[in-house]
């Protein structure tokens, strides 16, 4: 019952997301909405990382399993992307890198602020 209460939770706040991204003129995806909101409500401690855990750690680690669909979804629409491949591929590896330089800078930036302390 535990699960189902954390998973409960969790689509609360996607479906939170979905109704601000409908009514808000900022054009953020709904799924970014919803993280955001989760974000607001643990840092202001309405919402604690136990109300979240099994079910947020079990979806953490079968992350792959959630991107199947789309890597399937490519693979069937490879004709369209033959012509702009190279782009593809520099986006992801740009995009990876970008990605990889965010979390390792926010990381190092926690931890100093952390040590502070």
């Amino acid at each position: 019952m535990k699960i189902l209460r954390q998973l409960a939770i969790i689509l609360l706040f996607g479906c939170a997301g979905e109704v601000l991204s409908r009514f808000l003129p900022a054009r953020l995806p709904a799924s970014v909405w919803g993280l955001l909101l989760m974000l607001i409500f643990l840092g202001l401690r309405i919402l604690k990382p136990e109300h979240l855990g099994a079910s947020a750690d079990f979806l953490s680690a079968n992350m792959a399993f959630f991107f199947l669909p789309a890597a399937v979804t490519i693979l069937e629409n490879f004709g369209l992307l033959w012509p702009v491949l190279f782009k593809f591929i520099v986006i992801c590896f740009a995009g990876a890198a970008v990605t990889f330089a965010v979390s390792y800078s926010t990381v190092r930036l926690i931890r100093f602020l952390m040590e502070r302390r």
